[in-house]
């Protein structure tokens, strides 16, 4: 992926800058998120039954994991009525807020299975199937639901802004500029892709894991910041050391599945960022349309 990104670029080396945020600067946020995924390796090294009891059914991992898809859907939801105050922003961009909106909510919804249990709702017969006999969907193919999932949030939040730096006047335009995450959020969305034991052998799994890894680098490379190129280096040794413990030592998993549960709240956390992106930029645009 190095190599086919030289041969793309060839001599027109970009100058990449991850932190152009207006005002307070985004520095501080990613620093706090690379250290949060430093914390989760330390635990499952030196406190693998409180990294067990945090990440079980109504824990505080899982807990929060749905919580986070519930804010992101409130945030795009408001981007999208604030649209319709923005004379420049048109209909289809409106129509990708309203997709994502509805997106982030029924992601969140099938996390609480659609609130079956506090509703105290009764399983009905076309989901009792299903591998935890609860209401929704992904849980009729679980591992084929969760590689969607999880190759899915790869392609959206890593791959996507890595293709935006190669060709920029693809994405650079007033339909999908809003919507394509920007680099500073790929480095961040890398590390959930380092969170693998019992998919590791999947391909897929792989092809996230050692994907990430060469975006990051050419990312390095081409940071036009030496503060951020550490920070990237960084995360890349974060990534590299994250994945080598979970595989050698197995032994302090109690259950073979547990670290997804980690994975599935590292994604979400990286996708609210994403959604106050999304609403900072149409805030910026609403002011600086009532300005004119």
């Amino acid at each position: 992926m190095l190599m086919m990104a030289r041969g793309l670029i060839g001599s027109k080396r970009p100058k990449l800058i991850l932190d152009k945020s207006i005002g307070m600067s985004l520095t501080p946020i990613r620093i706090f998120l690379l250290l949060f995924s430093l914390s989760f390796s330390l635990l499952f090294i030196y406190k693998p039954s409180l990294f067990n009891t945090l990440s079980m059914e109504d824990g505080a991992i899982e807990w929060s994991s749905d919580k986070f898809l519930f804010v992101c859907c409130f945030l795009t939801a408001f981007s999208f009525f604030r649209s319709y105050k923005i004379l420049n922003i048109s209909k289809w961009t409106q129509l990708l807020l309203a997709f994502i909106t509805l997106a982030f909510f029924v992601m969140a919804m099938e996390e609480v299975s659609w609130f079956q249990r506090e509703l105290e709702i009764e399983t009905p017969k076309v989901f009792k199937g299903n591998w935890q006999n609860e209401m929704n969907l992904h849980n009729f193919a679980t591992d084929y639901s969760e590689n969607i999932y999880y190759f899915g949030a790869f392609l959206c939040l890593v791959v996507l802004p890595f293709i935006q730096l190669l060709f920029p006047f693809v994405f650079n335009n007033k339909y999908l500029k809003i919507f394509i995450v920007r680099p500073y959020i790929a480095v961040i969305g890398a590390i959930a892709c380092a969170y693998n034991f019992d998919m590791w052998n999947a391909i897929l799994t792989q092809i996230a894991f050692f994907g990430s890894l060469a975006i990051l680098s050419a990312f390095a490379i081409f940071s036009n910041v030496r503060n951020e190129r550490y920070m990237i280096l960084f995360t890349i040794v974060l990534m590299i050391a994250t994945q080598v413990l979970f595989l050698s030592n197995g032994e302090n998993f109690k259950r073979l599945w547990e670290v997804t549960e980690y994975k599935e709240f590292l994604i979400p956390l990286v996708l609210l960022l994403y959604s106050l992106d999304i609403l900072t930029y149409s805030n910026r645009n609403y002011l600086l349309e009532k300005s004119q």
